[in-house]
């Protein structure tokens, strides 16, 4: 008799990983795992997401582990953005645009004939970012879309994808939350925002919440032993998801999970929404089992991804194992670039010129070299990640004295030795596979094999290892930052008032 698994389809902006996981009553075993890549599409006028790629990655994936094992149930887990719309007949309307499209260039300009800045984040508890389901919608109403002409029902990406396996709907509430559709606390769809926007109220049904059965995989889309397999509603948002399998975070404790965007922040029991955090630009999510994160998301691996594009047309073989090793030996930068500016947000051709023009713009003498980019942005990412976690400590009043690090981004030894000496706090790394950990251990929830959240982090904790990183050269590095104040470069990133 094959043994029994739960498989995970965790589907990132750029990549797509299937995890095949297998609870022997005290922890999770990872039996196999399989990679794609999933680059968006150039179709329907615009940068997509490919969807037919990410069903055929999964159906690959499914048969594989179904070769060995025997699939209990399936979950999936995608990154912040993306939707599809429903007709009447149930089709999909359109390919769904890629967050990162250029279509939503001006949109939070636009809106300001609606909502100031200040009156979305009050309403929403997220401060206003093009690239969010909320502006791609408007921007379908502007366009006078079909989603918006014929649109029946609106579905996250990763209910879209559980609907086209098993022909069940349902949005997912954390899911929803990060793409700015939610109230301020995240109890249900924000109707007067929709209704001022013009955004139909029809396309948006009852939310659901994560642990559900969402059906059966049906034969039209695969043959058995796939076809029957139940797809369980997991925690849609990947972030979140990778935050169930970071076991028993603390009110002492900031997280990061490492992705295409990094995400940073901590763990609060209701929303945090002021001036400070404002401000700051911290959003607020919800997560599984009612609770909320208040963080902050800005570019990661996005940019550093598209910089080895390039590279690799020079050095066809350049691993990012090899990047990191040049970014070791590339010694200390004397450039920082802002990865939190929003030009770094959405596609470019040419990322590598747009990091030169900034430092340009910011009179620093351009980087250049693989091992001299790539080490400028590591450093960057940990000083804009320092400055994060003063004005968070500011914004809850708490001294934290830990970082919890998540995500594949765990396996870059260099950026997190980085963290741990500009913070100044030991950081603790988890599971490479924690967004897709996570979609396992609720499944395992949705089994009856764990009954409460208390449970799943103790099956977290006896799970995965954690590698911890203690900080050196503290000192250096708050110098560097207090420079980097003085020059002007760090500084509230919100326009100030409310106006």
């Amino acid at each position: 008799m094959k043994e029994p698994i739960y498989a995970a389809a965790d589907i990132g902006a750029t990549g797509i990983k299937l995890v095949a996981g297998a609870f022997t009553g005290e922890r999770l075993l990872i039996k196999d795992t399989c990679f794609a890549e999933n680059p968006p599409v150039m179709t329907d006028g615009g940068e997509c997401a490919d969807i037919d790629r990410m069903l055929a990655v999964i159906k690959s994936g499914l048969g594989r582990f179904g070769s060995s094992f025997r699939c209990i149930s399936l979950g999936i887990d995608t990154y912040g953005n993306g939707y599809g719309v429903l007709d009447a007949q149930g089709k999909l309307i359109r390919q769904p645009h890629h967050y990162r499209d250029r279509r939503v260039d001006g949109i939070v300009e636009k809106v300001q004939e609606h909502y100031t800045d200040w009156q979305l984040y009050q309403l929403t508890g997220n401060f206003p970012v093009k690239t969010r389901g909320l502006f791609h919608l408007w921007q379908d109403v502007l366009e006078g879309s079909a989603n918006i002409a014929l649109g029946q029902c609106f579905l996250p990406l990763p209910n879209l994808l559980e609907y086209l396996l098993t022909g069940e709907r349902g949005a997912e509430r954390t899911i929803a939350s990060v793409l700015y559709l939610l109230n301020q606390k995240g109890e249900d769809w924000n109707l007067p925002v929709f209704e001022k926007l013009g955004i139909p109220r029809r396309l948006f049904g009852p939310l659901s919440e994560a642990g559900s059965c969402r059906g059966k995989i049906g034969k039209s889309f695969a043959a058995d032993p796939i076809a029957k397999t139940a797809v369980v509603s997991v925690v849609g948002h990947d972030t979140e998801s990778a935050l169930l399998a970071a076991p028993g975070l603390s009110g002492n404790q900031v997280f990061v999970s490492l992705g295409t965007s990094f995400i940073f922040g901590t763990r609060v029991t209701a929303p945090v929404i002021n001036e400070d955090t404002y401000q700051s630009r911290f959003k607020n999510m919800r997560g599984a089992f009612g609770s909320y994160s208040l963080c902050k998301d800005f570019p990661g691996f996005w940019i550093l991804e598209r910089c080895l594009e390039r590279w690799r047309k020079t050095v066809p073989d350049l691993s990012y194992e090899g990047v990191c090793q040049a970014a070791q030996e590339a010694g200390k930068s004397t450039v920082f670039i802002h990865v939190g500016d929003d030009r770094f947000r959405v596609s470019t051709p040419d990322v590598e010129q747009l990091i030169h023009d900034y430092c340009r713009q910011t009179n620093q003498n351009p980087v250049a070299g693989i091992g001299g980019i790539s080490r400028c942005l590591f450093e960057s990412y940990a000083l804009y990640l320092r400055w994060n976690l003063e004005r968070l400590e500011a914004i809850t009043g708490t001294r934290y004295d830990e970082l919890v690090a998540v995500g594949g981004g765990v396996r870059n030894h260099v950026l997190l030795q980085l963290f741990a000496d500009v913070l100044g706090i030991p950081v603790i790394a988890g599971s490479p596979y924690a967004s897709a950990a996570g979609n396992l251990l609720m499944q395992i929830y949705a089994a009856g094999e764990a009954g409460t959240p208390s449970q799943l982090n103790e099956i977290a904790a006896n799970s995965w290892a954690p590698q911890i990183y203690e900080g050196r050269e503290t000192a250096y590095w708050t110098e560097r930052l207090e420079h980097l104040k003085q020059k002007g470069i760090f500084r509230e990133e919100a326009p100030c008032g409310h106006t």
